[in-house]
């Protein structure tokens, strides 16, 4: 069994939650954070996914490599990002883990395409994703995202992958059809059979009849779909972009 971690989440989350607000007088004040503090919290966490996922695990620690080729066919893609504060000690951490964990990382991909790329590769043995980005569920994999795992279907992946082509995803600034969230979303292709053709139909029947063109549709297609084994060539780092 292996478990590919989200790395770019769980180092990230750690760090924020190893901060500490050291008040020294009434009006002055220091956020402090230590690094071994840092460490402590993500391997306990990685513990903890052990134990639910059971078993002898494998780890994989997955990361992002900026910029991606998302910024590159979409220059807003995550700008309101932007300017961000970032936690404390995030880049030492991330240099530690990639020193006593295997890491992966691929030019130009985001950690969530590395997670996509390694879990349909077939590369890893009983591959097991965890991460708690709802993008995760675009993937035919098995999801570590709460107590539990779960399994998700190829049918149940392509569904949600297009879904999120109609609604975009606001947080890393993708705008999809203005107006129409997941909830929308879902029931509109709640009849549509579970055949990709006929779902990315009713995708590009959403978008005109919006308004949009069918080159929107597929922007967001392209932009909501996490990479698959087969998306990406490894020899050139280019990536397959999808096409309908």
């Amino acid at each position: 069994m292996t478990l590919l971690i989200d790395a770019d989440w769980l180092v990230y989350s750690s760090c924020c939650a190893a901060e500490e607000d050291i008040r020294w007088t009434e009006w002055e004040h220091t956020l402090h954070s230590d690094v071994r503090t840092c460490m402590e919290i993500f391997e306990n966490r990685i513990e903890v996914y052990k134990t639910i996922a059971q078993g002898k695990h494998d780890i994989v620690m997955c990361f992002s490599s900026y910029p991606t080729f998302r910024h590159h066919i979409f220059p807003e893609y995550k700008i309101n990002r932007v300017g961000k504060r970032k936690p404390l000690a995030l880049r030492e951490v991330i240099n530690r883990v990639k020193q006593e964990y295997e890491s992966l990382f691929y030019e130009k991909l985001e950690g969530d395409d590395v997670l996509g790329l390694a879990a349909t590769s077939g590369k890893y043995k009983d591959p097991i994703i965890v991460s708690v980005d709802k993008d995760m569920r675009t993937l035919p994999c098995k999801l570590l995202a709460t107590e539990e795992v779960e399994h998700i279907t190829m049918k149940k992946a392509n569904r949600h992958w297009f879904e999120m082509a109609i609604a975009g995803d606001s947080g890393d600034g993708i705008i999809g059809v203005k107006g129409l969230g997941m909830v929308t979303a879902s029931k509109l292709l709640a009849d549509i059979p579970d055949t990709p053709d006929a779902l990315w139909n009713k995708v590009q029947e959403t978008y005109t009849k919006k308004g949009y063109s069918i080159a929107d549709a597929i922007l967001n297609a392209r932009l909501t779909r996490i990479l698959r084994e087969g998306d990406y060539d490894y020899n050139t780092g280019e990536v397959k972009l999808w096409n309908p």
